[in-house]
């Protein structure tokens, strides 16, 4: 399962799921601290190496961004 589903099945909406090239951006918050946390752990993975945070210029939100996890930039479908 790739992060974007794992994010959507625990509920957190499509809609608010953004990106740069295969960058994810999500924004922060305890669902999406748990789900991320419990991804990398689940892929053997140092969330360090892959996740940094910033300030959303329009909404002045906290956002992550999760390098390479932004997987329709691959061209492949999801679930692969």
């Amino acid at each position: 399962m790739t992060l974007m589903e794992k994010l959507e099945a625990a509920g957190y909406p499509r809609e608010e799921m953004y990106h740069h090239e295969s960058d994810l951006y999500v924004y922060v918050n305890q669902l999406t601290n748990l789900v991320i946390d419990e991804w990398f752990k689940e892929e053997g993975l140092n969330r360090n190496l892959f996740v940094s945070a910033f300030r959303d210029q329009i909404t002045g939100k906290s956002m992550y961004d999760i390098a390479f996890q932004y997987t329709p930039a691959f061209g492949l479908k999801e679930g692969t």
